[in-house]
């Protein structure tokens, strides 16, 4: 990627966050900073252990913050009264995938960078699993907001339908990546490995399948605007 590519996409994706964070920015910053320090006080106790950390570290960001940004990449063009012209415009094959990815990109680097929180501050474990993991989940529910935006007049409805699937989700969406090296939990087996994949491969299987769902949506751009 070239630097001026690589430019592009950050103005890109700091567009993004600026039209679906609207007035709402230092709240959701607050809410991050909160609990990223939630997160590094729970390294301090006593009882810390490093799979402890991939809820408050990943998936409460990703459903307090991400969530409800991602539901209004559409709701927020039908407030605006501008969803005929976002449909109709040049590039508006991916104009909310673009809005949604970008979302979904910070909040895989987020979980990435604070991997390092439990990794420093408590045990050492290995990363490639969660840091692969944190991307596919990021990635299905980036999949499921689009189906629900696309589909809902309110991104309020869209989020709450979000949250509802990735429960129905749950045995794989909360699945803890987290796993150290300590005689407790020993070394990774064939069976451990090839659960990994399962679970990865449900939640990348379901997010192929929202996709499809949200485009064939938006193909039919007439039942959209009506």
């Amino acid at each position: 990627m070239t630097r001026q590519s690589l430019r592009f996409a950050i103005r890109r994706v700091r567009i993004a966050l600026v039209l679906l964070t609207e007035r709402r920015a230092l709240l959701y910053v607050l809410i991050d900073t909160a609990l990223i320090l939630a997160a590094v006080g729970e390294g301090f106790t006593a009882n810390g252990k490093a799979d402890e950390f991939y809820i408050v570290l990943y998936i409460l960001p990703l459903f307090l913050l991400a969530v409800p940004m991602m539901s209004e990449a559409v709701a927020m063009e039908r407030r605006a009264g501008t969803l005929d012209l976002a449909l109709t415009s040049p590039g508006a094959t991916f104009h909310f995938e673009r809005r949604i990815a970008a979302i979904a990109l910070l909040a895989t680097l987020q979980g990435w960078i604070t991997l390092a929180i439990p990794w420093l501050l408590v045990e050492h474990f290995p990363l490639t699993g969660p840091m692969l993991q944190m991307a596919i989940v990021a990635t299905f529910t980036a999949a499921v907001a689009l189906n629900w935006a696309v589909r809902l007049r309110s991104a309020g409805a869209a989020a709450f339908m979000t949250y509802v699937t990735c429960f129905a989700f749950k045995p794989w969406f909360f699945s803890n990546p987290i796993r150290p090296l300590d005689a407790e939990h020993g070394p990774m087996i064939f069976a451990d490995y090839l659960e990994y994949f399962r679970r990865n491969a449900v939640l990348a299987a379901g997010a192929v399948v929202f996709y499809l769902y949200a485009r064939q949506r938006l193909a039919r751009t007439e039942s959209m605007i009506t």
